[in-house]
């Protein structure tokens, strides 16, 4: 029997200090290869990037994995054990001390790092997020349109799982424009569905989304992309219900997604080879 392959060694980066003076931790897996290649930005979710076991939890294990084996590097910033915090979803919005407006900040010096390795191609970057990280790259296309910085890589693609679109909806907010897919539960009542579906036929009716895809799973919650089964979580006030929220996998829903977002990244991380 052959010997399984090890798992990519990530390395431990820290980013330039931030305005604030943060210094903003990382975690960075280049591509395999001596040429340029893509790279995808890595947001984590309102839990945070780590396990109860101090390791990188499943999904952005598993995340970096399968992006790696496609030949893409990896940067997933720690926004949170960067500010001495662990994880923000027991808290209500109001009260959080890390807001999505500094986690736009965090992504904009990630890609800003990212742009000056060596072995990145620097017009094949993604940006994928999942709940709080997805809101924060939906923020982050809407900070771009509005405040661009010189010199700021462009943004190839932008994938995210569940994000919570109301505000966004609400204010009508104009994002850069750029190919975005959007993988939604249909029964999510902690980010519901119907709010992004709404969001994006606004950006497309306002000509600002030309290349928006929308993706709602039926039967999915929250973290329908995990392998986790479905579990009522009491402690989680930011839902739709004062009960709590649901949260877990929904095994089809997965594969599906997981498929889809395969396929977002080969058409819109597309090495590009010198003349």
């Amino acid at each position: 029997m052959a010997a399984a392959h090890a798992a990519p060694a990530l390395q431990r980066v820290d980013l330039p200090p931030l305005p604030s003076g943060v210094v903003l931790r990382a975690h960075w897996l280049p591509a395999e290869g001596g040429d340029r290649r893509p790279a995808v930005l890595a947001l984590h979710g309102c839990g945070g990037l780590y396990a109860k076991g101090g390791g990188l939890a499943e999904r952005y294990r598993e995340t970096t994995e399968r992006l790696h084996a496609a030949g893409y590097a990896v940067l997933m910033p720690d926004s949170f054990g960067s500010r001495g915090l662990r994880d923000v979803c027991q808290t209500r919005y109001r009260d959080r001390s890390m807001n999505v407006a500094q986690r736009v900040q965090d992504a904009r010096a990630a890609l800003a790092w990212l742009a000056a390795q060596p072995q990145v191609d620097t017009r094949s970057i993604g940006v994928l997020g999942w709940s709080n990280g997805a809101t924060t790259a939906l923020n982050l296309l809407e900070q771009r349109r509005a405040h661009p910085e010189p010199g700021e890589p462009a943004i190839a693609g932008a994938a995210v799982f569940y994000p919570g679109c109301g505000p966004l909806a609400k204010r009508q907010a104009a994002l850069e424009t750029v190919p975005l897919l959007m993988l939604l539960g249909a029964l999510d009542d902690w980010t519901p569905a119907q709010p992004c579906v709404e969001f994006a036929r606004s950006l497309q009716a306002r000509g600002g989304g030309d290349d928006i895809t929308v993706q709602v799973y039926e039967g999915s919650y929250h973290g329908f992309d995990g392998t986790t089964p479905v579990r009522l979580r009491a402690d989680v006030p930011n839902g739709t219900s004062s009960q709590g929220v649901h949260q877990g996998g929904n095994p089809e829903a997965r594969a599906k997604s997981l498929a889809a977002l395969d396929v977002f990244w080969s058409r819109v991380l597309t090495t590009r080879t010198a003349p």
